[in-house]
């Protein structure tokens, strides 16, 4: 009976040892709850991952100084829930972002158009981001279809199938593509009596909405389609980790949170997002382009600057004494002809001349598409500690050209060993709260950037 019962529990012990290396040799099941931590693992041997995410008003724009977006936020929380830097680079060309989808050349392509015709040869697709249909955009007094012939507007790579069979059966739907119009384009011609209609998709459409009070959404068009992104069809063990955490993600209360946020035709973000224009950064914006323009820089890096340090209030007083909705200080603004009495104009156009000063320290210095970050960071801690910064780049071998390089050794100078260097003219710094600025200050230039026009 004792050897009976003692081989009944060794088959047992061997058929779960058994059962476990077969679920688990198939690399199929994983916990739910132990995910993250094994999606860490896969991706140790990453640098940052890379993500070209394609800009239109749906998924990246500024909203009140902050950049924010459907897809953005997705990959935002994606980037905390692994624990890994995601380096995202924006591209409003459709052209370019077709080759690039195809191209291997980042991580994560995040980018809608019709991939049927290139699954799974030519790209490997993420599971579904979300869902998506096609509707019909027209003006609110044109929604009867009373022509006999009907153009329907399509812009740049839209491609999905249409189904015009639920519309009136009067004349017929015929589509016009447009391969150099976006779809806000195509909203301006319908606004100005160009063209009658025009087809977008839903989460696009709920997104532009507030800024065409003529326009309105009509009906749907087509069935639903997945919205997924491209992947690196290099990295399977990466992409695994994407797909598993967009599976786990999805049925979470921050995606339907993220969903009511975005996609929602009563959006509050969308409705407040800058008023009537889509254009606007604040109420000075004419100011600032004048005064931009004239010291020669982009109007949209002071705007990003003076939302940083002031919310655009213009009788703020900070720490140290610093003032107005520059924030200046006591000494650059005596510099500059400020007083406690200048007006919020007087303000705009000596930090204007501050802005050009600094942009004419590191122009020669530093790579072109460089310059911006150097000034913001020079604008919070005067351009003697990025000067100290850069000169300890270069006697430690890295480049010091590249803010990358720079910001390490900016928070370095806190260390004695490096503010005491003889390279160093300036001293002591805490250059993390400088490097933070500068990645604050230029997430929103590069969101007004490529959100308002120049």
């Amino acid at each position: 009976m004792r050897n009976k019962k003692h081989f009944s529990y060794l088959f047992l012990a061997v058929a779960s040892l058994l059962l476990a290396v077969g679920v688990f040799s198939h690399g199929r099941f994983i916990p739910k709850l132990h995910i993250p931590r094994l999606e860490k693992k896969h991706i140790e041997h990453s640098d940052t991952l890379s993500v070209c995410l394609f800009y239109h008003a749906a998924d990246y724009f500024v909203y009140q100084g902050s950049v924010i977006g459907f897809q953005y936020d997705i990959l935002k929380q994606m980037e905390k829930d692994l624990n890994h830097p995601i380096d995202i680079t924006i591209e409003s060309d459709p052209d370019k972002m077709f080759t690039i989808a195809l191209s291997n050349q980042y991580d994560i392509v995040c980018f809608d158009f019709d991939k049927t015709n290139y699954v799974p040869d030519y790209i490997t697709l993420s599971n579904p981001v979300a869902y998506t249909y096609p509707v019909l955009i027209m003006r609110k007094k044109d929604s009867t279809y009373d022509s006999v012939k009907h153009i329907v507007n399509t812009a740049a790579k839209y491609q999905n199938d249409l189904d015009f069979s639920s519309l009136s059966d009067q004349g017929e739907w015929k589509v016009k593509h447009n391969p150099d119009l976006a779809i806000e384009d195509l909203m301006d011609m319908l606004v100005d009596k160009q063209i009658d209609y025009a087809v977008c998709n839903y989460n696009e459409a709920v997104t532009l909405m507030p800024f065409y009070g003529q326009l309105t959404i009509g009906p749907r068009v087509g069935e639903n389609f997945p919205r997924t992104w491209i992947l690196n069809s290099h990295n399977k063990l990466l992409n695994d980790t994407i797909n598993q955490w967009l599976e786990q993600y999805k049925e979470s209360n921050k995606y339907q949170s993220l969903c009511a946020k975005y996609l929602s035709p009563h959006s509050y973000v969308i409705s407040r997002s800058f008023g009537k224009s889509r254009n606007s950064t604040s109420q000075y914006d004419a100011v600032l382009k004048k005064a931009a323009e004239k010291h020669g820089f982009d109007w949209r890096l002071i705007s990003a600057i003076i939302y940083q340090e002031s919310r655009f209030i213009p009788d703020l007083v900070g720490f140290g004494g610093s003032y107005g909705i520059m924030q200046m200080m006591p000494v650059t603004c005596e510099r500059y002809g400020i007083t406690d009495s200048s007006t919020v104009e007087e303000q705009i156009w000596a930090g204007a001349k501050y802005i050009s000063f600094l942009c004419n320290i590191f122009k020669e210095k530093v790579d072109t598409g460089e310059l911006y970050y150097f000034v913001a960071g020079a604008y919070n801690s005067g351009p003697g500690h990025i000067i100290d910064a850069m000169e300890l780049c270069k006697k430690y071998g890295k480049d010091s050209t590249k803010w990358m390089d720079v910001s390490e050794y900016l928070i370095l100078k806190s260390h004695k060993e490096y503010y005491r260097d003889p390279v160093v003219k300036c001293g002591y710094y805490p250059g993390k709260h400088t490097v933070n600025y500068v990645d604050e200050v230029m997430t929103r230039y590069n969101g007004f950037a490529i959100t308002k026009e120049e």
